[in-house]
């Protein structure tokens, strides 16, 4: 392996440990689905809450 391609494998490696954002296809769409299911928890847990608290008032 060039020392090119060993600077940007570690790189890569440096960025995606910085951000916890996945250099792979498959680990990006898999943090993906990840945040969509923690998204759509928080809409409906929000959703309950607000619609608990309109009942009472």
């Amino acid at each position: 392996m060039s020392s090119v391609k060993k600077h940007k494998k570690n790189m890569k490696r440096k960025s995606a440990n910085a951000t916890g954002i996945p250099t792979t296809r498959s680990g990006r769409k898999r943090k993906m689905n990840s945040l969509q299911s923690q998204v759509i928890f928080g809409l409906i847990v929000v959703g309950i809450v607000l619609y608990l608290i309109a009942r009472n008032i």
